[in-house]
């Protein structure tokens, strides 16, 4: 029997900054929980059946092929880093339990997430997942993954391919996974590089084209800062930075009827999204120079894109000072709009950053993991734990579940509040309770 052909997908250029340090490695973990029935995967005795949740666990993970990857270094950082089959692949080492009922909250959820354990080795495919009992009696399918893997688009992608629109009986066959085999050095990285770049072009003067389109002084550059590594690693811990870099933080989580939030949204003229980012605005304090947040904006059109791990951009959405609800929708759609068309908004002057905000719909029905209904989804985004907020948005069935993210020494609860104030005032003014009781405050920093 022959092998199969070597494997080898190297990491885009703007991926890299996510794992050139330990600082940036460590923030950009991203988490999920996905909340399902516990009955078909719980014993008699309330504990998790860990053969038939492994088992399905590999049904699920052999739809996603890039799970069985890691990233292999380019000999003196010649190139990026590239993607490789992981020869030692083993499920069970991805995969931690826990058969003491917890409730689920704001408190817990990033425990459940599998934030309390070391950051992901990165010898490895970069994530992992958890399975905790619920006190309700439910099963939390908590998960990391690292941002080099994929972006937020891509990572809903991998939910639903972990997922069915329907049960999935335990006898269900299996997809066939095919991958290739890692290289056996990896002096073939740079070997990989070359044959693609010579593909990629009808002649030798396209190559050479091609090759020195991006200015020199930035590959210098980036060769260099891949062969310092252990001198920037050696200034991070001589100086304390970690610390600074990564503050701890906390979040906060409330649902909403998705359905009254769009008519909400189309009463101010725009989207859920534009809805949103508008809240996320209004969460922070004002500035005399306006506040500015983060939207990440999709560059996938039709198949363009759709191989590619990460394919967004960052936008900066901009509101002037004193600015209400309606001013800030509008601005955020005009802004993402000229964006999208190519245009520049290079006219509007920059006011106070505060973080980042985004929406993801998930499902319109519900989904399942094997035989267990997904009940309810969390997302633990990823990003700069130094900003003042960051507003994640989820839309799973006729529920958007959102996760308000800050700094330890602010009040996110607060900030919570304003954002879902913005998007339901009705519920807010009723004193609507969080679906996730027990507390709305967690600490979400990674443990060293």
């Amino acid at each position: 029997m022959s092998k199969p052909p070597v494997q080898i997908d190297l990491m885009r250029t703007l991926d890299e900054q996510n794992i050139n340090s330990s600082i940036a490695f460590e923030a950009m973990h991203t988490g999920a929980v996905l909340v399902m029935d516990g009955a078909p995967y719980l014993r008699a005795d309330g504990g998790i059946d860990r053969p038939k949740v492994l088992e399905q666990l590999a049904r699920a993970i052999d739809r996603v092929p890039e799970f069985h990857l890691k990233l292999m270094s380019s000999p003196l950082g010649l190139t990026t880093p590239a993607w490789v089959p992981d020869a030692n692949f083993a499920l069970e080492s991805h995969v931690t339990f826990d058969d003491t009922p917890i409730d689920l909250s704001a408190a817990t959820v990033a425990q459940v997430a599998g934030f309390g354990e070391a950051v992901l080795p990165d010898d490895r495919p970069l994530w992992d997942v958890r399975f905790t009992v619920l006190t309700t009696g439910q099963i939390a399918l908590g998960s990391r993954m690292h941002h080099a893997v994929g972006d937020g688009e891509w990572g809903f992608s991998v939910i639903r391919r972990f997922t069915t629109v329907q049960a999935e009986p335990a006898d269900a066959e299996r997809e066939v996974l095919t991958l290739g085999r890692a290289p056996a050095s990896s002096f073939a990285i740079p070997v990989h590089a070359a044959r693609e770049l010579v593909k990629s072009r009808d002649s030798v003067r396209g190559v050479w084209h091609e090759y020195w389109r991006k200015p020199m002084r930035k590959r210098v550059k980036r060769l260099a800062a891949r062969n310092a590594r252990f001198a920037k690693e050696y200034w991070i811990r001589r100086t304390g930075l970690r610390a600074r870099m990564l503050p701890r933080t906390h979040l906060a989580l409330f649902d909403v009827e998705v359905s009254s939030t769009v008519r909400r949204a189309a009463k101010l003229r725009g989207s859920l999204t534009d809805l949103l980012v508008a809240a996320a605005m209004g969460a922070v304090d004002d500035d005399d120079r306006g506040v500015d947040v983060l939207v990440p904006v999709s560059h996938r059109r039709g198949n363009a894109g759709v191989d590619a791990r990460n394919h967004v951009s960052m936008v900066r959405a901009h509101a002037e000072p004193e600015s209400d609800l309606k001013t800030r929708v509008a601005a955020v759609r005009s802004i993402v709009r000229k964006i999208v068309r190519g245009e520049s908004d290079d006219d509007i002057a920059p006011g106070r950053l505060v973080g980042y905000a985004t929406l993801m719909p998930l499902a319109e029905q519900p989904v399942w993991f094997g035989e267990a209904k997904v009940d309810r989804v969390v997302i633990l985004p990823a990003g700069d734990p130094r900003s003042e907020v960051s507003v994640f948005g989820t839309v799973y069935g006729d529920t958007l579940s959102v996760t308000v993210v800050s700094r330890l020494e602010l009040d996110v609860d607060a900030m919570a509040d304003r954002v879902r104030d913005a998007l339901a005032p009705a519920s807010a003014e009723a004193g609507a309770t969080s679906v996730m009781p027990g507390g709305n405050q967690a600490d979400r920093t990674s443990q060293a």
